[in-house]
C-alpha cells in the first residue's frame, strides 16, 4: 500500500476510535511529516483522502479538523445498513479515482468505439502481467472481458461443454443472484451443502461420479453469504475429483485482492489450467465502473466466443470503453493494489470488531458465524424466532440486514439465517448495530415458550 493511504487509514482509525473528537483539530502537516518520516506532500494527500470521504475538513491558514457531521451521523441517525455489499463511491480515495480517469482519457483518446468482443488488446496484456503477480498465469487468447460475473455465467449456461453434460452443481447457500439466474435459465441444478467447515468431499465425489455435472460453481474464498473460505486440502481435493470425473469448475474469485489469505492458492492454479474457469469482478474495488473478466480454457474458447457473438444481438456483455480504460490505467499505475490494500485493512478491522462483540453471545439463540474472509458474515437465529418479524423489528430499530433464504436454491434447506455486510458501516456503527441485533433476539426469546428454544 502506498504511504499516503497507510497514513490516511491510521488517522481514520484514530477518529473512529474517538482519539480525535468531533470538531477537534488534527495534528499539523509538519508534525505528521516528522512522525511518519515523509514529505509534507504525502501528508497533504493523506488528509485529502479523508476530506474526500467527508470525515475531516480544512480551514484556511488553520489546519484540518474532524467533521462534526461525520461523528454526529454515527450518534444520531441510528441507521445501520448491513444489507448490501455494494460500496458507496465516496468510500474510495477520490484522488486516485480522478488520476485513473485522467490517464484513461489520455490513453484511449484515439480508440474507436468499434472494439472486438473480447476487449481492448492493451488491457488484456496489462491484465495478464498483473495476474502473474497474483499467481495466475494465462495467455491473451484465454482472457475475455465482461461487465461482471453474471454476464459470463449467462454465456457458460448457454454453450455446450466438451464433457457433454447438462447439470450445474452449486453450493448451498450461494450468491443469491446466481440462484435467481439459474432459475431464470431453467437450468438443471443440483446443490451441495456448504457451511463453516466447508463441503463434504465424500458427498461431492458421489455427485460427480453419479450425475452428469457440466460444471461446479463455487466461491472458494470470501464466500457470499457465509464469509468463509475452503481449506487448502478441500480445494486440492475438489480439483482432483473434477479431473477424475471430467467436471468443470467455475471459480468465482470476486474479492481476491482485498482480503488476503496467507499462502492461498486458487482452484485455477491447482488445476494446472485444466477443467477450470476463473471469474473475477472489480465492482467491489471500483463501484463506479462495471468490469470483470473470465479465464477460459483452450478447449472452450471457440464456443465461448460464439456465445458472446450470439448474445451481442440481445444484450451487451462487454464493459464500456471508460471502464476498460480506467482499469488499465489503475493496473499500470498500481493504484488498484493500493485501493485493495486499503479496503482490506478496513475489512479486517471491522471483522475484528464483529468477533469481539459477538464472542459472548448465546449461540443457542443467535449464532454469529466466524467471518473468515471477505465482506459478509452469516448469523443463524434460533428456529423459534420468525425471521420476517425479526427483520422487521430490526428495521424499526434502524438496522437493515438480508435474509439468506434467497441464497438457497432449495428453500426447504434454509436454516433461519441472515447475512450482514461490513461494507457500509464504520467499526463503531457495526458495534452498535450488532448490539441491537443481539438485544432484539433476546427480546424475541422472552416472547416464546422455554420448550421452543
Amino acid at each position: 500500500m502506498v504511504k499516503y493511504l497507510k497514513i490516511s487509514n491510521f488517522i481514520q482509525k484514530k477518529i473512529y476510535q474517538h482519539h480525535y473528537p468531533a470538531g477537534s483539530k488534527l495534528p499539523s502537516i509538519a508534525s505528521l511529516s516528522k512522525q511518519f518520516n515523509c514529505s509534507k506532500g504525502t501528508i497533504i494527500k493523506a488528509y485529502d483522502v479523508l476530506v474526500s470521504k467527508h470525515i475531516i475538513y480544512s480551514k484556511p491558514q488553520s489546519g484540518y479538523y474532524v467533521g462534526d457531521d461525520f461523528l454526529r451521523h454515527e450518534i444520531t441517525t441510528r441507521t445501520y445498513d448491513l444489507s448490501t455489499g455494494n460500496l458507496q463511491v465516496d468510500a474510495f480515495p477520490i484522488i486516485d479515482i480522478k488520476h485513473s480517469m485522467n490517464i484513461a482519457i489520455e490513453m484511449y483518446g484515439q480508440y474507436s468505439l468499434s472494439l472486438e468482443l473480447r476487449g481492448t488488446p492493451t488491457l488484456s496484456l496489462e491484465l495478464i502481467k498483473y495476474l502473474e503477480t497474483q499467481g495466475l498465469y494465462t495467455r491473451r487468447k484465454n482472457v475475455f472481458l465482461s461487465q461482471g460475473v453474471t454476464q459470463v455465467l449467462s454465456i457458460l449456461l448457454s454453450i455446450p461443454f466438451p464433457n457433454d453434460k447438462s447439470i450445474v452443481l452449486i453450493e448451498e447457500p450461494s450468491f443469491s443472484f446466481t440462484v435467481d439466474q439459474l432459475k431464470a435459465f431453467h437450468t438443471p441444478v443440483m446443490t451441495i451443502k456448504r457451511d463453516k467447515d466447508g463441503i463434504d468431499m465424500d458427498e461431492l465425489e458421489h455427485i460427480f461420479k453419479t450425475y452428469p455435472i457440466k460444471f461446479f460453481y463455487t466461491i472458494p474464498r470470501n464466500h457470499n453469504p457465509l464469509g468463509t473460505y475452503l481449506s487448502h486440502e478441500q480445494r486440492k481435493r475438489i480439483v482432483e475429483l473434477a479431473h477424475k470425473y471430467d467436471v468443470y469448475i467455475v471459480e468465482n474469485d470476486y474479492l481476491s485482492e482485498s482480503f488476503v489469505i496467507p499462502k492461498y492458492t486458487t482452484l485455477y492454479y491447482l488445476s494446472e489450467f485444466k477443467n477450470c474457469i476463473y471469474l473475477k469482478s472489480y465492482t467491489k474495488l471500483f463501484p463506479y465502473i462495471r468490469i470483470g473478466f473470465a479465464l477460459i480454457p483452450d478447449e472452450l474458447t471457440e464456443a465461448y466466443y460464439k456465445g458472446m457473438e450470439s448474445a451481442y444481438y440481445t444484450s451487451y456483455y462487454m464493459p464500456d470503453l471508460v471502464s476498460q480504460a480506467t482499469l488499465e490505467s489503475s493496473l499500470r499505475t498500481n493504484i488498484i493494489s493500493s485501493i485493495a490494500d486499503s479496503f482490506g485493512e478496513d475489512l479486517k478491522q471491522k471483522a475484528s470488531v464483529y468477533h469481539r462483540v459477538t464472542s459472548h453471545w448465546n449461540r443457542e439463540l443467535v449464532d454469529a458465524q466466524e467471518i473468515q474472509s471477505g465482506i459478509y458474515g452469516t448469523i443463524i437465529l434460533n428456529k423459534s424466532i420468525d425471521m420476517s418479524q425479526y427483520i422487521k423489528k430490526l428495521n424499526d430499530n434502524g438496522v437493515y440486514v438480508k435474509s439468506n433464504e434467497s441464497s438457497y436454491y432449495n428453500t426447504d434447506n434454509y436454516n433461519n439465517s441472515f447475512r450482514i455486510s461490513l461494507s457500509r458501516v464504520t467499526p463503531n456503527e457495526l458495534k452498535l448495530a450488532l448490539e441491537i441485533i443481539n438485544r432484539v433476539a433476546r427480546e424475541f426469546l422472552n416472547t416464546v415458550k422455554p420448550s421452543q428454544t
